[in-house]
């Protein structure tokens, strides 16, 4: 087996991206993504699930640990507006959450109950249907608790 070295995946400084490889299968580009189970590998992030970015690239599902796919991440909180695809209708101007699936949502209007969602920016364009593309301006992710009604 020959062993992978990545080279912007160890402690130093990064330029507002980071690569990564695929713990899993990539269908589309501008997927929202988390860590994986090593530290080199990143995978699609879930509804509760803390984000660090968008995977920029594709990849197919490896079928070994030496057939993992390398990948573009950019960084949320990065100074740059960023794409990601959007789950469900989105407004301009709309807190935007994470989804399931790498996708994004817009946060929840309140329910019965609290609920704590990750804030990871705010949408600059719309997204009308399932799929889309939104742009938006990241930030940190940062956990958000909307009280119930």
């Amino acid at each position: 087996m020959t062993q992978l070295i990545l080279s912007n995946s160890d402690i130093g400084t990064h330029a507002c991206n980071v690569t990564k490889q695929a713990e899993e299968a990539i269908p589309t580009k501008y997927l929202l993504g988390k860590f994986g189970t090593q530290k080199t590998d990143i995978a699609l992030c879930g509804v509760s699930d803390l984000p660090i970015g968008i995977i920029t690239d594709e990849a197919t599902a490896p079928t070994s640990e030496g057939s993992k796919e390398i990948v573009n991440v950019a960084l949320l909180g990065s100074p740059n507006t960023l794409q990601a695809v959007a789950s469900t209708a989105v407004m301009a101007g709309a807190i935007v959450v994470p989804a399931g699936n790498g996708k994004v949502k817009p946060l929840p209007t309140p329910t019965a109950n609290d609920q704590t969602y990750t804030m990871m920016g705010i949408a600059l364009t719309s997204a009308t249907v399932d799929g889309q593309l939104i742009e938006f301006m990241s930030c940190v992710p940062q956990q958000h608790v909307v009280k119930g009604s």
